[in-house]
């Protein structure tokens, strides 16, 4: 067995020495695993990090991430990393409308500001030693390529769409439903109304059907062909929360438009 993981070690560091085969991961790899792996905090909504962001990810110093970048330089600028300066660190900080978070994060006396891009995030997991978390992303990275069927590589696929969807679904929840004290009841409200229109079953009855633990994640136990069901659907659910519908009116869209699949399913269980 340790044989087995030197040699899954071993594979992994081959990023931290091969920008060829950084190059490659970045370019193939859908960065928004990223997010799977440890929630990311952006300073934009384009998906901006400044260093101090990358670090938190990292859990690391701020000097190591700016040594990987200083080394690395020409790597992160195909990135798209650049560096605000003078009136456009300025007209930066007045577009952005900074939260109390975000201005943790910018000290409004320093000279210049560094924006990186989520393909920057990867990057330094992919450039970084002796970290836990880069060890993890590069380790996932390898998982992935070592799935051995093209249609588990397109359930995982699936899968981390399906996840930002879902991102988007609850972001969206966030900011289009007024404050109240039962706003906490509109996620899994709107998740169950969803799996009821599709597979006639509550999030609940979900995971005793398919015999999935509290602690697992549901949408692990589905297909391909469910997870794309759930993703398009919770697309329709977040374009009309934006548009300012109501819960019922959200509902009525759903049913109207899954209908024949849900007669379908109904008249399979009856025979």
């Amino acid at each position: 067995m340790k044989t087995v993981n030197n040699q899954t070690n071993s594979k992994a560091e081959v990023y931290t020495e091969s920008k060829i085969l950084r190059d490659e991961a970045i370019q193939t790899a859908n960065v928004d695993f990223l997010d799977k792996v440890k929630a990311v905090t952006y300073l934009t909504d384009d998906m901006c990090l400044s260093v101090e962001q990358v670090t938190n990810y990292y859990e690391t110093s701020n000097s190591t991430i700016k040594t990987i970048i200083q080394r690395n330089r020409e790597e992160f600028e195909s990135d798209g990393m650049i560096i605000l300066k003078g009136q456009e660190l300025k007209d930066f900080k007045a577009k952005l409308n900074l939260d109390s978070n975000a201005t943790e994060l910018i000290d409004n006396r320093t000279p210049s500001l560094t924006l990186l891009t989520k393909r920057s995030l990867l990057r330094v997991g992919l450039i970084m030693t002796n970290n836990a978390m880069a060890t993890k992303i590069r380790n996932y990275l390898l998982n992935l390529e070592e799935v051995s069927t093209k249609e588990q590589k397109a359930w995982a696929i699936q899968r981390e769409v399906g996840v930002i969807e879902r991102k988007r679904m609850t972001s969206a929840i966030s900011k289009y439903i007024p404050d109240s004290p039962h706003k906490h009841f509109a996620y899994p409200n709107y998740t169950n109304m969803l799996y009821r229109t599709l597979f006639n079953k509550t999030a609940k009855e979900l995971r005793i059907d398919k015999n999935v633990k509290d602690n697992d994640a549901l949408r692990d136990s589905f297909s391909k062909d469910e997870l794309a069901l759930v993703e398009e659907g919770e697309t329709i659910i977040t374009a009309l929360i934006a548009l300012g519908f109501e819960y019922e009116q959200v509902n009525e869209h759903l049913r109207n438009k899954y209908i024949k699949q849900l007669e379908s399913k109904n008249i399979k269980g009856d025979k």
